[in-house]
């Protein structure tokens, strides 16, 4: 039994005269039974109760009262037998009805249950406890409606029924009617405010809504009434996991252990702390103990996936997955996650079939959605059109109800004041997207602009702390809700509130769905439209979005930059340009740096006729899932099938530090862009590496990338228009060692002077736009 059936049993007392003849000697023994029972003296009231039974054979309340205490004592088929006597004797005793419900509960019969329970408020209909009851297993049935009814009856008929508002609360929780649930967990500590079990509910469903310091409040209060709560230090520990306070979790996981070292549930949760810890190794191991004491255990199947991957090990995580899949087919959040893995794997369609089968499971999973539409841009397949109609579903089906309900703004209308603009973004980090972030920040004039920094950043690095450093004000969103971050913003006075994310991981769109600043501008992170309504404008340029159809593609107004949509800030570490390793080689080398997911069986066969085409030369490919043999392998038979031997083609993992990334580019000649996913920080290291890139440009943005960058450093003659100029592109290049070794000496200086590099000039040309576009708000007032 739980703690709140031993509880509920505790309580034990005569619920009505029985519907049989008992001496008034056996009723006077009944009332003294009844006083041990109900102080915990099972033995001395099962002694009593059996006396009276032995003399007078047909007591149905000693029969069924000695059927609860066996009930106590986990002998629920005893519990049985004796309340099967009781109903014997007295068929119309309403009371020995609901007791043999609750034993055949207790035996897994829930039918049985249900008709038990049913007889028991047909003979007594307003016996609440019964109402109760069959609520209960009604509830476990599936059959969430019948036993709102049955709850709701009770409440009826006893409204400060505590218990009954409780087990409403969780069969609305398990519907996922959590707002719901948390008011009935409400009402019942009303009632009966001290009850630890409806303050760890009400603790999870407000975890569940996001309020996560409600939550952390609830689960402290039940420790503080019970410390040896196994399930409400496990739950604190999730929402301080929630609220990025990961060091707590673990302090609440390791007391959870500290009382149940043997519960696999809790060696789950802290697995999920230390990852949060960046501590992946022991985080694999405290999801293996969670398995090894409890092998179907799906969550930590795919738990053990996200630790996996996070430690580069892309095929085991997939296995992972799969296991929890395997257990579990419903569970989205593993169907999401595999799709992630095998999208990093470069297994483009098998990943887009996980999230299509991850919203199919959970239709307002926005996070699994907004995965789908971000695969969709690496699929050549896949038209401008599609992605388009699928990001406006997105909007429809997650966005469009928020902004409905947004109040206006209170921002004074002043056009040429100095303006407040918000940054969000998952990326204020070490990570592609602050190379390109940071030169505006650090550009932004001051005494026009005030910069706040909106960091969803669960793990902080040196870098968060140099973006910390160049921002006027510093807001850390882990832990908060999209709700709560669109308040925070609209507190802090956010004029223009700009997106780095969009459909990429870690984004916080639903906070922009919410319209909390007056003008919302996308731009960097992501290289396609959003499809929201809120979000009014999308910084690119005409090379990336050519004017024209491209247009009517976007939910937002394409603003035009006229020297590029984004600035470059090369690394200080960056490592010497060497001389054209091709001279002391005897061969040329390719190479291309950028994830799998835009390495496509149609980019391998192109670069395949490239390779057919310069006899000797080597092609290097290097990105963190080539670790794993069976991505190795596929690519390899990928190019053995387009007539290239494995031994030309070398295939590395990723390099963690830095300057040893850059440095492999000394063993390159040619950068090779995919297609139709450019490369954009791969393109610009290449460059500042003295290695000439070859593009296609595509008809969208994220194929067009390639072509804005070359145009920006004066080398537009490396952008192909199709596939077979691309092809020979690459070739004639390659045959140029003349040309390579010169474009080696000057391509650093070209890039430091050009556009690219120009933060103040790239500054000035953002801030126009923010200025233009708030004289047009505030004159529309």
């Amino acid at each position: 039994m739980n703690r709140r059936e031993r509880r509920a049993a505790a309580k034990a007392r005569r619920r009505g005269r029985p519907v049989t003849d008992g001496s008034p000697a056996a009723d006077a023994e009944i009332d003294a039974a009844l006083a041990h029972h109900q102080a915990g003296r099972l033995a001395e009231a099962e002694r009593l109760y059996a006396a009276i039974v032995a003399r007078e054979p047909k007591h149905a309340e000693a029969l069924r009262l000695r059927s609860v205490i066996a009930f106590q004592q986990d002998d629920a088929g005893r519990a049985a037998a004796l309340a099967t006597q009781a109903i014997a004797v007295a068929p119309g005793y309403a009371e020995a009805h609901y007791t043999m419900g609750v034993a055949q509960r207790a035996l897994g019969n829930a039918e049985a249950a249900v008709t038990s329970y049913r007889k028991a408020v047909e003979l007594k209909p307003d016996f609440a406890e019964a109402h109760n009851n069959l609520g209960n297993v009604l509830d476990d049935l599936g059959k969430a409606e019948a036993a709102f009814v049955a709850f709701r009856r009770a409440l009826k008929l006893r409204p400060d029924f505590s218990e009954a508002h409780d087990n409403l609360g969780s069969a609305l929780f398990g519907q996922g009617r959590l707002a719901d649930a948390a008011a009935a967990y409400k009402k019942a500590l009303a009632i009966e405010p001290d009850n630890v079990e409806t303050l760890n509910n009400l603790g999870n469903a407000l975890r569940g809504l996001g309020d996560l310091t409600a939550a952390v409040e609830a689960f402290r209060k039940a420790l503080g009434l019970a410390p040896d709560f196994v399930a409400a230090h496990s739950n604190l520990g999730g929402a301080l996991n929630d609220q990025g306070r990961p060091d707590e979790a673990f302090d609440a996981y390791q007391a959870a252990l500290a009382l149940a070292p043997d519960d696999a549930a809790v060696h789950n949760n802290l697995g999920t702390a230390l990852i949060y810890q960046g501590k992946s190794d022991e985080a694999e191991a405290a999801f293996r103990q969670a398995l090894a004491l409890a092998p179907d255990f799906a969550d930590a199947h795919n738990n053990l996936g996200n630790a996996l991957r996070d430690k580069r090990r892309w095929q085991d995580a997939v296995d992972a997955y799969r296991s929890a899949l395997a257990l579990a087919p419903d569970f989205a959040a593993a169907h999401n996650n595999l799709g992630g893995a095998l999208k990093d794997q470069g297994r483009l369609d098998e990943a887009i079939a996980a999230y299509r089968a991850s919203i199919a499971q959970k239709p307002d999973f926005a996070a699994a959605h907004s995965n789908l539409v971000f695969s969709m841009n690496y699929d050549a397949a896949t038209t401008r059109e599609t992605i388009f109609a699928e990001s406006r579903a997105w909007h429809e089906t997650h966005a469009a109800a928020l902004g409905r309900r947004a109040p206006g703004h209170a921002n004074a209308r002043d056009p040429e004041r100095r303006l407040r603009v918000g940054y969000v973004s998952p990326d204020f980090r070490e990570h592609s997207v602050a190379s390109f972030v940071e030169p505006l920040i650090t550009a932004h004039d001051r005494a026009a602009f005030e910069v706040l920094c909106y960091a969803q950043v669960a793990r902080p690095d040196q870098r968060t702390e140099r973006f910390r450093g160049l921002a006027d004000g510093w807001r850390s969103t882990v832990g908060a809700t999209d709700a709560e971050l669109a308040a925070t913003v609209r507190a802090d006075g956010i004029d223009i509130l700009v997106d780095l994310a969009g459909h990429t991981g870690g984004n916080r769109l639903l906070a922009f769905a919410r319209r909390p600043a007056p003008l919302q501008i996308a731009w960097l992170g992501y290289p396609n439209t959003t499809g929201m309504a809120a979000i009014d404008a999308r910084l690119t340029d005409a090379i990336a979005d050519p004017p024209g159809s491209g247009d009517a593609l976007h939910s937002e107004t394409l603003v035009r930059l006229p020297n590029g949509f984004l600035c470059y800030a090369p690394a200080a570490d960056a490592p010497a340009v060497g001389v054209t390793p091709a001279r002391s080689a005897g061969h040329v080398t390719f190479g291309s740096f950028n994830a799998l997911a835009k390495i496509t069986p149609a980019v391998v066969a192109a670069w395949a006729r490239i390779l057919r085409g310069v006899p000797g030369s080597r092609l290097v490919m290097k990105s963190g899932p080539l670790a794993d043999e069976a991505t190795r392998a596929r690519y390899l038979e990928m190019f053995a099938a387009a007539g290239v031997d494995a031994g030309r083609v070398d295939l590395r993992a990723w390099i963690e530090v830095r300057a040893g990334h850059l440095g492999a580019y000394a063993n390159i000649d040619i950068g090779l862009d995919p297609f139709p996913y450019n490369g954009t920080t791969t393109t610009c290291e290449a460059l500042w590496m003295g290695v000439p890139v070859v593009t296609l440009a595509g008809d969208r943005h994220a194929g067009r990338v390639g072509a804005s960058l070359l145009a920006r450093i004066g080398h537009p003659e490396f952008v192909a228009e199709t596939e077979v100029a691309y092809v020979a592109q690459a070739v004639q290049l390659a045959c140029d060692l003349d040309k390579l070794a010169l474009l080696r000496g000057e391509l650093r200086d070209r890039v430091r002077q050009s556009p690219l590099c120009r933060q103040n000039a790239f500054a000035r040309e953002v801030e126009g736009v923010y200025r233009e576009m708030w004289r047009r708000f505030c004159a529309a007032a």
